[in-house]
């Protein structure tokens, strides 16, 4: 990983600057203001990552790192740091092709609470090949 790389929860106002990281680089994620919103900088944005409050549920989603940045360790970094500030169970909807790097990260394959359960059923019916996956607390 890059030696001046800052892990950091962006605050609301600052929630653009996430919107225009994914957008420059295809991602389908789109953050909003109520959302913990977390990158890392080098000294720009390279990576990100949403945790939303779904009901009560935390959800993980858009994690993105900036091609160049790829298979550096900055995902798993940026991932462990998000968990340890978090006091609850953590759903995601992993892409099938990258579960088992979740499951390396802790997460396995769940059944969701049903506040959780639409949201899987839509990208499903999108095509997307997903897993549901949590991460204990």
């Amino acid at each position: 990983m890059p030696v001046k790389v800052q892990i950091v929860q962006l605050n609301a106002i600052s929630t653009p600057l996430i919107n225009k990281f994914y957008k420059q680089h295809r991602g389908r994620g789109r953050a909003n203001k109520q959302d913990q919103n977390w990158v890392v900088k080098d000294p720009e944005i390279i990576a990100a990552c949403r945790i939303q409050d779904v009901e009560g549920e935390l959800f993980l989603s858009s994690v993105l790192v900036a091609p160049e940045y790829r298979g550096k360790g900055i995902a798993r970094a940026l991932l462990a740091h998000v968990f340890v500030q978090q006091n609850s169970v953590i759903y995601t909807f992993a892409y099938r092709h990258l579960s088992q790097f979740y499951r390396q990260m802790g997460f396995c394959e769940s059944t969701l609470p049903l506040q959780l359960q639409p949201y899987f059923n839509s990208y499903v019916a999108q095509k997307r090949d997903i897993v549901a996956m949590c991460l204990p607390k």
